[in-house]
């Protein structure tokens, strides 16, 4: 079965993408759940590995959840975050969460959103890459659509779902550059590059089922 990795710009319909394919494969889905078994790896609490994460902790994460809608861990000795710089602490998060990426991929038939996957595993006969992307204003519309989900005391206006959008998006660049020296917008280095203004969300993960299905039996023994 598939490993399927998806780059995406904030609000490119990246989560919706995301659950649709991992109901059409049955398959395990990673997102926060990374988040957590990096937490639980490191010692710390997951609130504090959000921190190092690549999306925003506080109040604006919980925004842009809300918008943007397997085997046990082994266990690791607690290390306090505390007791090292901060850089350290990066570079042991970094290395855990590519762990636990590399694991689910060995694992096989699952869908991973983010982190850097792609780079982590690279090229192999049972993975699909995909970029899903989309103009700025596009986003905003469709974040638009949604913020009657947030309460009316936190709900952003127009204005600051554009900087939301421009300061998720510089922090996925910045997480990717740092760890894999990349771009994370080069669509060379996915095997589909989608437009989701363009190809609704739909369309999009029957796109990637059919290429992820005949990827996957063309790796089969």
């Amino acid at each position: 079965m598939p490993v399927i990795t998806i780059s995406r710009q904030f609000a490119s319909a990246g989560q919706v993408v995301w659950r649709q394919l991992a109901e059409r494969f049955g398959a395990e889905l990673l997102d926060r759940e990374i988040v957590a078994a990096v937490a639980e790896r490191a010692g710390m609490p997951e609130s504090e590995a959000e921190g190092y994460d690549e999306r925003l902790p506080g109040l604006w994460q919980r925004i842009a959840t809300a918008l943007a809608a397997g085997s046990p861990d082994p266990a690791i000795p607690p290390l306090p975050a505390d007791m090292l710089p901060a850089t350290a602490v990066h570079e042991r998060l970094a290395r855990l969460t590519r762990t636990v990426i590399e694991e689910a991929a060995a694992r096989g038939n699952c869908v991973i959103l983010g982190r850097g996957a792609a780079f982590i595993i690279g090229r192999r006969p049972d993975a699909v890459h995909v970029q899903l992307h989309a103009p700025l204003d596009a986003r905003v519309r469709f974040l638009l659509t949604r913020v009657e989900e947030i309460p009316p005391d936190t709900r952003p206006d127009e204005a600051s779902l554009r900087d939301l959008c421009r300061t998720m998006d510089a922090r996925r660049a910045e997480y990717v550059r740092r760890l894999f020296g990349a771009d994370w917008l080069d669509a060379a280095r996915y095997d589909l590059s989608i437009d989701t203004s363009r190809v609704d969300h739909l369309t999009a993960a029957d796109i990637i089922e059919t290429v992820a299905r005949r990827t996957g039996a063309a790796s089969a023994p």
